[in-house]
C-alpha cells in the first residue's frame, strides 16, 4: 500500500455522513448502516481506478470502503498509517518504553471479540500515543460503534485481522498463560481468523487475498 492510495481512500470517507466528537471517534447517523449507499460523484475516477466502483455506478459505501482498504492492507506498514512517520520512527528508536504496535494491535483483538469500550480505549491512544491519521481512527470508530451488529460480518473481521497482523508485536507473552494452558481467548479468537485467510477453497487453491474485496 502506498501513502497516495490512502489519500484517496480517505477522500472516499469523506462521503459517508458520520457524527464525530473531540477525540476523533465517530458513529454513523441515525438510519445509516454499513450497506447504505451514498451518492457519489467520481470525477477523477478515483473509485473506478482503485476497484472500488464500477464505471458508471455513483454509490458508495462504508462496506465499499472496507473492501478496499482489505485489498491493500495485506501489504501495509503500521507507519502508512501515522501522522508522521518521522515522529514515529523516532519513537520507536527513542527507547521510550511505549507500545506503539501493540495499542493498535490490541484494538484490532478488541474489535474482533466485540468489546466495544477496550476497542474504543485502544482506539483513542492510537491517535494520541501512535499517532495514527484522525481520518483512519474515524473510519475504525464508525466501524467499532456498529460493532454489535456487525462482530460475525466477515468483511469487518477480514479488516481487523490484516490490522492485527500488520501490527502484531515481536513479544506476545502477554497473551500467553500457563494457568490457562496457552493462548488468552482474544489472541486465540485472532488466530482462527487468520487460519481463515490462509485456509485452501473447496477447489484447494489458496485464497487470493488481490480478490479479498469479492467476499
Amino acid at each position: 500500500m502506498s501513502f497516495g492510495i490512502f489519500k484517496e481512500i480517505e477522500r472516499l470517507v469523506e462521503y459517508i455522513p458520520i457524527e464525530t466528537d473531540m477525540d476523533g471517534i465517530g458513529k454513523l447517523s441515525s438510519d445509516i448502516d454499513i450497506d447504505s449507499p451514498f451518492y457519489f460523484e467520481d470525477l477523477d475516477r478515483i473509485a473506478v481506478r482503485l476497484g472500488v466502483l464500477e464505471i458508471g455506478k455513483n454509490t458508495i459505501s462504508l462496506r465499499d470502503i472496507i473492501r478496499l482498504l482489505n485489498k491493500f492492507l495485506k501489504d501495509a506498514r503500521v507507519e502508512e498509517f501515522v501522522e508522521s512517520p518521522r515522529k514515529y520512527k523516532i519513537l520507536l528508536t527513542s527507547g521510550s518504553g511505549l507500545p506503539l504496535k501493540n495499542l493498535l494491535f490490541e484494538f484490532s483483538l478488541s474489535a474482533l471479540a466485540g468489546d466495544k469500550l477496550d476497542a474504543k480505549i485502544y482506539l483513542t491512544h492510537t491517535y494520541h500515543i501512535l499517532g495514527l491519521r484522525r481520518s483512519f481512527v474515524l473510519l475504525l470508530s464508525i466501524i467499532v460503534n456498529e460493532i454489535e451488529n456487525i462482530k460475525y460480518d466477515t468483511d469487518v473481521r477480514v479488516l481487523f485481522t490484516l490490522l492485527a497482523l500488520m501490527s502484531e508485536p515481536n513479544n506476545v507473552d502477554i497473551h500467553f498463560s500457563i494457568d490457562e494452558d496457552g493462548f488468552s481467548k482474544r489472541y486465540s479468537e485472532y488466530l482462527q481468523e487468520l487460519q481463515k485467510l490462509t485456509l485452501p477453497t473447496r477447489s484447494k487453491d489458496p485464497i487470493d487475498l488481490n480478490s479479498i474485496k469479492s467476499y
